[in-house]
């Protein structure tokens, strides 16, 4: 999977606008397949992250967090899966920055074919500092790039990431 990444972040120039839908092409492999004989549940996690690299360099986002020595960290994420993906199938995943709150940057992902949506994903991250400290969003919206950002993230998106919040807090003091 580290061999994807590589390709896909040197593939791209700045091209993008930060809150575009921008595609991400992908391959089932023999690797991806699990013992029913479809992509595991666990490799579109991966390719998640794949799809979200080549973003941030697509829009030029990656270049500006490596040279501040901010990492995108994913603190949760939800996916809900609808037709399987199997080899060797050609796919895509759509990867588009939905908005922000105060602690992290939320993304919709979808894995499709043609138009056939295979698995949708909203994945939570937050940007740490060298020191593992987070990084606020209006810092990252303040960096060089074109944002075209909604005003606020969908209600249902803020709910979740509110139960996972209030979940992960009440599992602390356990």
């Amino acid at each position: 999977m580290m061999l994807r990444w590589v390709l896909r972040m040197h593939s791209f120039g700045r091209t993008a606008r930060v809150g575009d839908p921008l595609e991400t092409r992908f391959r089932v492999l023999p690797a991806d397949l699990d013992i029913l004989m479809h992509m595991t549940n666990g490799r579109y996690l991966s390719v998640l992250d794949a799809a979200r690299i080549a973003y941030y360099a697509r829009t030029g986002l990656w270049h500006q967090f490596r040279v501040r020595g901010w990492s995108p960290v994913v603190t949760a994420q939800s996916i809900t899966y609808r037709r399987s993906l199997t080899f060797p199938r050609a796919y895509r995943v759509r990867t588009r920055l939905i908005g922000t709150d105060a602690k992290n940057l939320y993304f919709e992902q979808v894995f499709h074919i043609r138009d056939v949506d295979h698995a949708t994903a909203v994945v939570s991250v937050r940007l740490t500092d060298r020191g593992g400290g987070s990084v606020p969003p209006a810092r990252i919206l303040a960096l060089d790039g074109t944002f075209v950002l909604p005003d606020r993230i969908p209600t249902a998106v803020a709910e979740w990431s509110e139960f996972a919040r209030q979940h992960h807090a009440g599992k602390e003091g356990q």
